[in-house]
């Protein structure tokens, strides 16, 4: 096969490796039937829960750190692979849970550890096969992801009426081995110093000072200040996201006024407007520039957020927010594997990215705190949460400004 027909190949099964990835934000659709399987009364299990979903986002860094190095040494087809027996095998497993610990383990840490091997090889992978539209590559992995519950959510829904819950979890993790194993046959990095038909590399601007960037190892790359901005940034970029999507249903339902069906739409919104901002973001950062793209995310970000705080009472109020708040979040995530090469090297794309995913342990652990503790404190204090959400974004837009500072001074 032809090394361009192959590229294409590469992102379709890759797209399709992060789709079943999707799995870990269809929770609403199980929760309560696996709390019930359980035989958890449902006040405990609200907490309970909340720890098993945190663990579903705070190991996803530990698998691509896992797997990064692996694939920078082209090991590509063996992360995916580990990837697959691991997301597949603990929602297989979760099948078989009795106890909360169990669950914690099988469908949290090892789905989690899982999806972060497979999600960082096919993202640093599509990004070396695409040196031409790094951001639209990029863009379109992290979508796949955000795009999984849409597809996901009813085949779960369905699943989980007609066998059960647990019956559920086995057919899909042997589903998602099945595809995510499949993608790992072909999940490879294309030649050495491999070129699109007809692309070009563009020439160093002769006007600019900065030398051409170098391909750090990620020893090297966390001595470097630019690093540090760009981990402040990533956890300024995803908090809101992380925040709102937590509860995006019952903010729907406590503040917004809104009907059962009105927050299920919400929740739609938000997987939508998520999964579009990862593609629209990655699209026109190839053209407009990285950091220009992410400060409008974070300007947008501190919009929405400031708009939720001061009137967050009605659908036509609500909505709006929650979307352009998805949007800018699926953008930040679209835009950082390419941002990350841009700053230091293609060589190392995937354990950079790894290292610099770990912001988003960070984020998950703190972020859905923030509004449990606003949330705790009634209706007058609920909205606060918005309200330091729109703060943390407007820090972004600070970390923003020196970062594209910094890449003018070289």
């Amino acid at each position: 096969m032809k090394p361009e027909q192959k590229r294409w190949l590469v992102m379709a099964v890759g797209l399709v490796a992060n789709v079943c990835q999707g799995m870990a934000y269809t929770s609403s659709v199980f929760m309560l039937p696996l709390g019930e399987a359980l035989g958890r009364p449902r006040a405990e299990w609200s907490r309970e829960w909340g720890f098993i979903f945190a663990m579903c986002l705070a190991f996803l860094p530990a698998g691509m750190l896992m797997s990064g190095k692996l694939a920078d040494y082209g090991k590509t087809r063996l992360t995916v692979a580990l990837g697959a027996l691991l997301f597949g095998g603990g929602l297989f497993l979760a099948g078989f849970g009795t106890s909360v610990l169990w669950i914690a383990v099988t469908l949290g840490v090892m789905t989690s550890i899982g999806s972060g091997s497979a999600y960082g090889t096919v993202i640093g992978t599509m990004v070396r096969w695409f040196p031409d539209r790094r951001g639209l590559a990029s863009g379109l992995a992290v979508a796949a992801v955000g795009v999984g519950p849409i597809i996901l959510a009813p085949i779960a829904r369905s699943l989980e009426a007609s066998h059960g819950v647990m019956a559920m979890f086995k057919i899909l993790g042997v589903a998602s081995f099945i595809a995510m194993g499949l993608a790992a046959l072909y999940v490879t990095n294309p030649p050495e110093g491999y070129r699109p038909e007809g692309w070009t590399p563009p020439e160093p601007d002769a006007r600019a000072s900065r030398p051409p960037v170098e391909n750090l190892a990620w020893r090297r790359m966390i001595g470097r200040g630019l690093f540090w901005l760009l981990y402040l940034a990533y956890i300024a970029g995803a908090f809101a996201g992380v925040l709102v999507s937590g509860l995006a249903s019952p903010i729907a339902i406590e503040l917004a006024g809104m009907t059962a069906s009105g927050a299920t739409f919400a929740v739609m919104l938000f997987a939508l407007s998520n999964a579009g901002g990862r593609v629209l973001w990655g699209f026109l950062s190839d053209l407009a520039g990285r950091m220009r793209m992410l400060a409008v995310a974070f300007v947008l970000t501190a919009i929405s957020m400031f708009i939720l705080y001061w009137h967050v009472g009605t659908p036509g109020v609500y909505l709006p927010c929650l979307a352009a708040a998805g949007m800018c979040y699926g953008g930040v995530l679209g835009t950082f594997p390419s941002l990350n090469a841009d700053s230091f090297g293609i060589k190392h794309a995937a354990m950079n990215l790894a290292v610099l995913f770990t912001s988003f342990s960070v984020v998950a652990v703190i972020a859905p705190q923030v509004l449990a503790h606003y949330r705790n404190g009634g209706p007058a204090e609920y909205p606060k949460a918005f309200l330091a959400a729109g703060c943390v974004a407007v820090a972004g837009v600070i970390l923003s400004i020196l970062i594209m500072g910094r890449k003018q001074r070289g």
